[in-house]
């Protein structure tokens, strides 16, 4: 990534945030550790400045792993849109539409002054917004790192923090094609200010309850790989999670994604999750060396992401029938 490209828009965002008062900043449905080390660590940067407010919106709260890492009573699942004068997406600037923002906004007699999309994802343009888009880069947490530079901003070991998580997260530990020389450079940098990759290790990988891992154990127990394809799939159940006692957000069926995706002889995994609403979640992963772009399988069902990390929802339910499990 080249922060250089950015200046302009860097110094737009800066603009903005020093002339308005009131800030919204929304991330997208079961939110992640970039989504929230993002939002949170801008949030910090624009309370900084005087006479600000700032909140920060999801659909769905942050899961229990996460909450060690980003305190979950500051975001809200209750949507406010009146007297937001700045209103800031992150991580997934898709997010403006298929939540309707664009048909809520005009229904409201004071809409927003300007809408930001801060992201890393591909396919995510908002019209009439500043889009500060960088699809090389690893995380949308690493932008705002460059943005900080910018600024020069010395943030503190809190800030820090936030942006670590959120750059290791989708690195997958600086194990992904993404993790390049200057990612590395950046979480030096961070980890001197006071970061710690050992607490995001022990949130995000280590200390899973018994009952996650019993149904990864399922999971894995599930799994048929399609020997024409190379795709490796298994499925979790709404019935699965009941018997198990365990939600949705806890079972980290992108962690049990990327675990499909090690085993031998297979291009690309696909991870399926029963949710609330008659709707079934997809996760895919693969491996630069596997040479499959799952975001153009994603995009085949209106899903999005990257070549070697993508998803989609689907309307209906996991049935079983005798030839197996289908989706109907």
């Amino acid at each position: 990534m080249n922060p250089t490209v950015l200046t302009t828009k860097f110094n737009n965002l800066q603009e903005l945030i020093s002339r308005y008062e009131n800030f919204l900043l929304v991330v997208h449905p079961s939110p992640d550790a970039d989504a929230l080390g993002s939002s949170y660590s801008l949030k910090e940067y624009i309370l900084k400045q005087k006479n600000k407010k700032v909140s920060i919106y999801s659909i769905d709260t942050p899961s229990n792993n996460l909450n060690t890492l980003f305190y979950s009573k500051n975001i809200t699942t209750n949507l406010r849109l009146n007297n937001k004068e700045v209103i800031i997406f992150l991580d997934r600037g898709d997010v403006y539409y298929k939540l309707k923002f664009d048909q809520k906004i005009k229904t409201l007699k004071n809409p927003p002054k300007k809408i930001i999309n801060i992201d890393h994802h591909a396919n995510t343009h908002i019209e009439a917004a500043l889009n500060i888009r960088d699809i090389k880069a690893s995380s949308t947490s690493e932008i705002i790192y460059y943005f900080f530079q910018h600024t020069s901003f010395n943030f503190d070991s809190k800030i820090a923090q936030y942006l670590l998580d959120g750059i290791w997260f989708d690195t997958g530990g600086f194990k992904h094609n993404s993790t390049s020389p200057e990612v590395l450079e950046i979480a030096g940098q961070l980890m001197r200010k006071g970061a710690s990759i050992t607490k995001i290790n022990r949130a995000l990988t280590a200390n899973k309850p018994v009952s996650v891992l019993k149904l990864w154990g399922l999971a894995l127990k599930r799994v048929q790989i399609n020997k024409k394809n190379g795709m490796v799939v298994s499925f979790i159940t709404k019935k699965d999670l009941e018997d198990n006692n365990t939600s949705i957000k806890d079972l980290d069926a992108a962690k049990l994604s990327e675990l499909l995706n090690t085993i031998a002889g297979t291009k690309f995994s696909l991870m399926l999750t029963e949710r609330d609403e008659n709707k079934v979640k997809a996760s895919l992963r693969s491996e630069p060396y596997k040479k499959i772009d799952v975001s153009k399988i994603a995009s085949m069902f209106k899903g999005g992401g990257h070549k070697l990390a993508s998803g989609f929802e689907i309307e209906g339910k996991l049935k079983q029938t005798k030839d197996g499990w289908i989706v109907e």
